[in-house]
């Protein structure tokens, strides 16, 4: 079974779709872009993984030491669906908790839950396609895991709309209509719901073979299709995909090491319709992308909750380091500012240049995990980029009603989130 299965994680397929969640890899490849897809799902945001693909979760985004994950399902099973992922933050906490004892390890966890409509929007150009999911439940899963306190598990007014209601005990939260979940065992007379092989399957709208049930993802076992092995390196940086041509083993692509990160954020006017922002991202997207390539600079994540869509833009990554790499990038940043401010959907544009030493390497577990200059979830706009890296920090912003003149000024001494040294800043 062991040859089996390094024989199956050894295909460029199943190496690539290590990189995607199944929302991808399973995904429409005909549609033209920007694309509006609707469905239902679940949505845990949780600062630190742990056994989400055990319980059927497809992990849409890594970003630090936070990931978002979806279950995604029928509406009809709602219900059944966020018990399930309700156990699984029970299991996480447990998780930790347990190497706390064993290994002296000081782990918490916070955990958010929505539950709703969702969008999926695809976007991108000939070369690079991105994705986003969009809508109310994204809105309210962040919301809620800012909610949390360490080892919480919050609910989001919808999500305990829809839950089974007799299965857990919940505590309410002053002045909230989120809740927050009782830890322990479920009511008495209840037992877990079990998210079996069979349910793991029919989340995948797929069987496998009996062999192979022991595998945390369907997409560890993808037979070799060179057509969808080419839409797929559509998502994947060149950089990672040039490792993956070459066998290259993911440790060797984990360092600490020196990049320059222009960080933009764009709000709408229309934050809630996918079909009305979509055309708008897709412009701004193209035109990033082809001022980032002059200069080697490569756009490494796109997210989007209520502040707007992010693009984490990354000069530096291996192979693609050069000279004057923080006055590429703010002359970049001039750039997509000037372009993005006259997006007529685009109401305030919000950059943020820095530059230091991170995390960049591959993230997340063996059979999914992403590549990615290592920041954390909580850089989610501009304006908060200075509470991650502890270096100079340059920010421009404006809208479309007023322009800003092009120069600096000191912005002043200020002491950030998780910095022991206040730093000093400048604005645009």
């Amino acid at each position: 079974m062991g040859t089996r299965r390094e024989e199956l994680q050894d295909r460029t397929i199943v190496r690539i779709a290590a990189h995607l969640p199944d929302l991808i890899v399973y995904g429409d490849y005909s549609q033209e872009r920007p694309s509006v897809d609707y469905f239902d799902g679940v949505l845990m945001f949780v600062d630190i993984s742990g056994k989400l693909l055990m319980f059927g979760g497809d992990i849409l985004k890594f970003a630090g030491d936070a990931l978002l994950a979806l279950w995604k399902v029928e509406r009809k099973q709602l219900k059944n669906i966020i018990t399930v992922v309700i156990k699984c933050s029970l299991e996480i906490h447990g998780l930790f908790e347990a190497q706390e004892v064993e290994e002296g390890l000081d782990v918490r966890v916070k955990i958010g839950l929505a539950a709703g409509h969702i969008s999926m929007l695809v976007f991108g150009d000939d070369t690079r396609n991105y994705f986003l999911v969009i809508g109310q439940a994204v809105d309210d899963v962040r919301l809620a895991q800012n909610m949390a306190r360490m080892n919480d598990v919050i609910l989001s007014p919808n999500c305990w709309q829809l839950c089974d209601r007799n299965m857990i005990e919940i505590e309410r939260i002053p002045d909230q209509r989120a809740v927050k979940l009782n830890f322990g065992k479920p009511k008495p007379g209840r037992t877990w719901v079990s998210l079996g092989q069979g349910t793991r399957a029919s989340l995948a709208k797929s069987t496998p073979p009996p062999a192979l049930l022991d595998f945390l993802r369907l997409a560890c076992i993808l037979d070799s299709d060179p057509k969808l092995e080419m839409s797929l390196q559509k998502y994947v940086m060149e950089n990672i995909l040039k490792q993956i041509d070459d066998k290259q083993l993911g440790g060797y692509l984990s360092e600490l090491r020196p990049v320059t990160i222009v960080f933009v954020n764009l709000m709408f006017k229309e934050q809630d319709k996918p079909e009305v922002i979509g055309t708008a991202i897709q412009d701004a997207c193209v035109h990033i992308t082809s001022v980032l390539k002059v200069f080697r600079g490569q756009i490494n994540k796109v997210f989007m909750f209520d502040k707007g869509c992010s693009f984490l833009c990354v000069f530096g990554f291996p192979g693609e380091k050069a000279p004057d790499e923080f006055s590429h990038a703010l002359e970049s940043a001039v750039d997509i500012f000037d372009f993005c401010s006259q997006v007529h959907k685009i109401h305030t544009v919000s950059i943020g240049v820095a530059s230091g030493v991170v995390f960049c390497g591959i993230v997340g577990h063996t059979v999914r995990h992403e590549y990615t200059a290592c920041l954390g979830w909580h850089t989610s706009s501009a304006t908060e980029m200075r509470a991650t890296l502890p270096v100079f920090f340059f920010f421009f912003k404006g809208s479309l009603k007023k322009k800003n003149f092009f120069f600096f000024f000191l912005q002043g001494w200020g002491r950030s989130q998780g910095l022991v040294h206040a730093r000093q800043a400048l604005h645009h």
